[in-house]
């Protein structure tokens, strides 16, 4: 029996993905890494490596509302090409970085390259694709996103090793590239992201800015929600999650990729089967859902350092429902604010939404940091958990807009 016709994404849309995909793979290469390699291969104290992380996040915070107004003044291609060399530079020079005070300096860099090249992508993203597909994009993004990285995971995997410093300087190296492959393709992409003259003058015009998007009451409740969520959830990852499986549950760096790699092959994997379901789910109870996932994936770390003879299959294990929840959350996220967002403003929106994920990435690793260091594991685990619970509530109480009537058909 022929399967019903789905309509294809955009083909420049499609190229956009192969571009995400192709710089996840260096993104796979540091991601388990970047916390080891400050704190066992340069020596950084626990609390600094955490606190170089939250830097970097403070750092894109606090260049973000100018990123906002140049891709609502520019376009979004123009900033997202200078992101892209940004963290070429940034992220090679990370692998020569031998002191705190450079690694400050080069994270400055990092969080620069980063802090634009967020808002700009969803905002070309969205430009490719008609609002009924925004969705679907935003899951075969993530999906594309996870699978370099899951691929860029098991790479580094086979070449790291701590007693040899080189093999960790060699994948910022590549992390670093892979930037340079993806403007590549990035450049291949014709009449997108870009503003004229003209349309410059007439944008100008229009009255608006940050103050409306303040103003937006339905953004700024979903907003919070999402910040606390990313905050109790994705900002433990580089340090809480890593620093607890090794030092609580006692297993070695290398370890970690193969949880990783199980969390992002899943996603790439299944984000497209779900996508299709969650349409069958109110946006709010599907948030709702994915926040309590992680509360149920931070349970099965504790349990990594309860029963230390199954810490491996317990913290891939948490790395697996983790996985559930990013599904369900990824699509979700993005299409909300672009579809709050009025056209002349989008840059300023999409920066507000990768702020929520900045915020939570200043406080996320020195809160982990902090309590990491004093030992306070499980505090820290607790507080974890329980604040989830708190936000599943919240996010179940939004009142978001209904789905383009076109998507709610397919």
């Amino acid at each position: 029996m022929a399967n019903p016709k789905i309509e294809k994404l955009p083909k420049q849309a499609r190229v956009m993905l192969l571009g995400i995909a192709l710089s996840a793979l260096g993104n796979g290469l540091v991601l388990p890494y970047t916390f080891i390699y400050f704190h066992n291969i340069r020596g950084f104290p626990i609390a600094v490596a955490g606190l170089i992380a939250s830097y970097g996040a403070f750092s894109s915070l606090a260049i973000s509302p100018l990123v906002g107004n140049l891709i609502d003044k520019w376009g979004p291609k123009p900033v997202l090409i200078t992101s892209l060399l940004v963290s070429f530079v940034g992220y090679c020079s990370l692998s020569q970085v031998k002191t705190i005070t450079q690694a400050f300096l080069v994270t400055t860099v990092c969080a620069t390259g980063q802090s634009a090249m967020w808002p700009s992508q969803n905002a070309i993203s969205t430009e490719l694709t008609p609002e009924h597909m925004r969705e679907r994009i935003y899951g075969a993004q993530f999906a594309m996103l996870n699978l370099g990285i899951g691929i860029g995971g098991l790479v580094s995997s086979l070449v790291v090793t701590l007693d040899n410093p080189r093999t960790f300087e060699l994948l910022f190296i590549g992390d670093g590239i892979s930037y340079l492959v993806y403007l590549v393709v990035v450049l291949t992409l014709k009449n997108v992201g870009r503003r004229s003259a003209d349309e410059r003058i007439e944008r100008a015009k229009l009255e608006g800015g940050w103050a409306d998007v303040l103003a937006d009451k339905t953004f700024v409740k979903f907003w919070f929600v999402a910040m606390f969520a990313v905050l109790f959830s994705y900002s433990q990852l580089e340090v809480g999650f890593t620093a607890f499986s090794t030092s609580v549950s006692g297993l070695a760096p290398r370890d970690l990729a193969w949880a990783y790699a199980v969390n992002t092959f899943v996603i790439a994997a299944f984000q497209l089967w779900v996508n299709k379901r969650l349409l069958l789910v109110k946006r709010k109870t599907a948030m709702s859902i994915a926040v309590l996932l992680w509360a149920v994936a931070w349970v099965s770390l504790a349990l990594s350092g309860v029963i230390k003879s199954s810490a491996l299959f317990f913290v891939i294990l948490c790395q697996f429902i983790f996985a559930l929840g990013e599904m369900i959350w990824s699509p979700i996220l993005p299409s909300v604010v672009n579809q709050l967002a009025p056209e002349h403003l989008r840059g300023r929106y999409n920066a507000a939404g990768t702020n929520a994920w900045q915020i939570s990435l200043i406080a996320g690793p020195t809160f982990a940091g902090t309590l990491l260091g004093f030992n306070a594991h499980w505090y820290w685990l607790a507080g974890l958990i329980a604040g989830l619970l708190v936000i599943s509530i919240a996010a179940s109480r939004l009142k978001l807009p209904d789905r383009p009537a076109v998507n709610m058909s397919k």
